[in-house]
């Protein structure tokens, strides 16, 4: 991917195509870390759509990451009743006790008790409404849940796509701050408690590995 600096700055710049596909790696993402895979979706990965996206990611310096989740996906055709098993596995790591789980949310990260709903959430909450954005009412999570935090990092990679040179310091700044402050500080801790958990599948503990390694990815590039 042939990179340049930015006019008066020090930051590489990026073609349009490379943050639009950072979009889309942001929102699939998103997309396997807040809800349990469906029958068509879990058939469509094991078919290999879900390769592409992964290329992308292997190409992009995460070989080893994309690598495992995409061995993941492989196995599933191991387990008996897949679908149900990585639902299991879902719960456990997600769903559970959040003192004992891998609760995908900042919250329980970054605050000394661990609960739930606190100022991670309403920062995020505040740039939602800030930028217009409202969560889908199916989608019953406080703002700091891992997926929704995502989705917002994408729309700033497609803010991104859509200018040139100079003029997208100003947004990569804040998606730096963005993932230095509210991502990068908490998901490692996250992705140890996927590991610490007994799982069916790999899926989801290489899942949390290759979404923290992502997020450290970007805040490199972001400066």
């Amino acid at each position: 991917m042939t990179q340049n600096t930015l006019a008066g700055t020090s930051l590489p710049s990026f073609s349009s195509e490379h943050w639009q596909r950072q979009a889309l790696l942001c929102q699939w993402l998103a997309t396997l870390i807040s809800k349990e895979l469906d029958d068509t979706t879990l058939e469509a990965y094991r078919a290999g759509e879900a390769s592409p996206l992964l290329d992308w990611l292997k190409e992009d310096g995460l070989a080893d990451e994309a690598g495992a989740l995409q061995s993941a996906i492989a196995g599933l055709g191991l387990l008996e009743h897949p679908r149900l098993e990585l639902a299991a596995d879902f719960a456990t790591l997600f769903l559970s006790d959040a003192r004992h789980s891998a609760a995908p949310y900042a919250s329980c990260y970054v605050t000394e008790r661990g609960g739930f709903m606190a100022g991670p959430a309403q920062r995020m909450a505040d740039r939602l409404a800030d930028a217009g954005v409202t969560l889908p009412a199916d989608f019953n999570e406080p703002a700091d849940h891992l997926a929704v935090m995502l989705d917002y990092l994408a729309g700033g990679y497609r803010q991104l796509a859509e200018l040139d040179g100079p003029a997208q310091a100003g947004v990569r700044a804040g998606l730096a701050q963005f993932l230095r402050e509210e991502l990068c500080n908490w998901l490692p801790a996250f992705c140890h408690r996927c590991q610490r958990q007994n799982t069916a599948s790999p899926f989801y503990p290489a899942l949390a590995t290759l979404i923290t390694a992502f997020c450290r990815q970007r805040l490199q590039e972001a400066g």
